[in-house]
C-alpha cells in the first residue's frame, strides 16, 4: 500500500485535469496513489482520465452526479493509505508538494493537517497575483482558523484515519473541507507551509461562486460548531458571530457587539483553545474597527480604551498612533 492518497473530484473539468493529473504523476515524490472520482460528468472528463496507462491512478466513474459531499467521503472511504492529500482537478501541484509534506509529516507526528499556500491562476494559467495569502505564525493558526478557512485545499495533507474517527466529511459543501479542517484543529496540531505548494485556479465554474448562497448558509454552520468548541451560547451568540465575520455592524448595538467580544474572550480564557494574547488582538482589531466605523471617530476614545478589551500589548502601531492622536485631541479640548 503506498504512503498517500491523493483524492482528486472531478465534474466537468475537460479543459483542466489533463494538467491536474500530470502534476501529481510529475511529482519527485513517488510513493503515492491517486484515486479520481468522476462525479457524472457530461464531457470529455472521463475519456481525458481514462487515457492515462499510469498504475497508480485508481479510477472511479460514476454516471450520476451525487454531489461534492458525496464525492469527498466516498473518496475518503476508498483511500487506504496513511496520508490524504488534495488536488482539485482545476488545480495545479508543484513538483515538490508531496515530498515536502510528506517528510513534513513525519518528522512530526502530532501535526494531523497540514496545509500551504498557493499562486493564483486564472482559466488559462496565466498567473493573476502573487501568493494568496501572507505568511502566518504557526502559533496562530488556530485562532486564524476560528475566524476563517486558512487552508487552500487543494493543499492540504491529513493523516487518513484521524479524519475517519472524527467522521469523515459531513453533508456541508460547499464549506465540507473547512467544516472538517475544524473538527481536526479542536483535537489535534495543524500547521501550514508559507511557501506555494500548488496553482490554484480561479474561473466562472469555481464551486464556491456558482453555489455562493448555499456557501454562505452552511458556513454559519460551521461557525456555529466553533462557538459550541467555545462554550459559547450559541441561541444567544450565533447570529452575533455571522454579523461579526461578515461585517454587517447595522444588525445590532455597539453594546451587543461588546457583550459578545467579551463573551469570547471570558470563554478562551476559560477553556484556553487559543493562545491568549493572539486571540484577544484580534478580538480588540474588531472593536476597534467597530467602534471607529459604528460610533465615529469624535466619539470612539471612551469605547477603545474601555479596559475589558483595551491592553497596550494588543494594539497595532496604526492603533496605537490613532489613539495616541485621540487622547491628545481630547486633552486639548479640555
Amino acid at each position: 500500500m503506498p504512503e498517500i492518497s491523493v483524492l482528486m473530484l472531478a465534474y466537468n473539468t475537460e479543459k483542466y485535469i489533463d494538467q491536474a493529473i500530470r502534476s501529481i504523476l510529475n511529482q519527485s515524490f513517488g510513493d503515492f496513489e491517486l484515486l479520481i472520482y468522476n462525479d457524472g460528468s457530461t464531457d470529455k472528463t472521463a475519456q481525458i482520465i481514462k487515457s492515462f496507462s499510469d498504475d497508480r491512478i485508481r479510477f472511479i466513474d460514476s454516471e450520476i452526479n451525487r454531489g461534492l459531499s458525496y464525492a469527498r467521503m466516498l473518496s475518503l472511504q476508498e483511500a487506504g493509505c496513511k496520508y490524504v492529500a488534495i488536488l482539485d482537478s482545476d488545480d495545479i501541484a508543484m513538483p515538490h508538494r508531496l515530498k515536502l509534506q510528506y517528510e513534513f509529516m513525519e518528522r512530526n507526528p502530532s501535526i494531523a493537517l497540514c496545509g500551504g499556500n498557493a499562486v493564483e491562476i486564472d482559466e488559462n494559467g496565466v498567473l493573476k497575483k502573487g501568493l494568496i495569502h501572507k505568511k502566518f505564525k504557526p502559533h496562530d493558526l488556530k485562532t486564524l482558523l476560528f475566524f476563517k478557512n486558512i487552508f487552500i485545499n487543494s493543499s492540504v495533507m491529513y493523516r487518513r484515519e484521524i479524519a475517519v474517527d472524527l467522521g469523515g466529511y459531513k453533508d456541508m459543501a460547499p464549506v465540507e473541507d473547512y467544516d472538517l479542517f475544524v473538527r481536526i484543529a479542536d483535537k489535534y496540531d495543524i500547521h501550514t507551509f508559507n511557501e506555494a505548494l500548488v496553482y490554484y485556479r480561479i474561473h466562472n465554474n469555481n464551486i464556491s461562486k456558482t453555489k455562493y448562497d448555499l456557501a454562505v448558509t452552511r458556513l454559519k454552520e460551521v461557525k456555529n460548531l466553533q462557538l459550541g468548541m467555545l462554550g459559547v451560547d450559541i441561541g444567544e451568540f450565533g447570529d452575533m458571530f455571522n454579523a461579526f465575520l461578515s461585517w454587517e455592524i447595522e444588525k445590532f448595538s455597539v453594546e451587543r457587539f461588546f457583550a459578545f467580544l467579551l463573551e469570547l474572550k471570558r470563554k478562551n480564557r476559560q477553556y484556553a483553545k487559543f493562545p491568549i494574547v493572539g486571540f484577544e488582538k484580534r478580538l480588540y482589531a474588531f472593536w476597534y474597527d467597530l467602534a471607529m466605523n459604528k460610533v465615529g471617530k469624535r466619539n470612539a476614545l471612551p469605547y477603545l480604551l474601555d479596559k475589558s478589551l483595551f491592553q497596550m500589548r494588543l494594539l497595532s502601531w496604526k492603533q496605537s498612533r490613532r489613539i495616541l492622536k485621540l487622547t491628545l485631541k481630547s486633552l486639548i479640548k479640555r
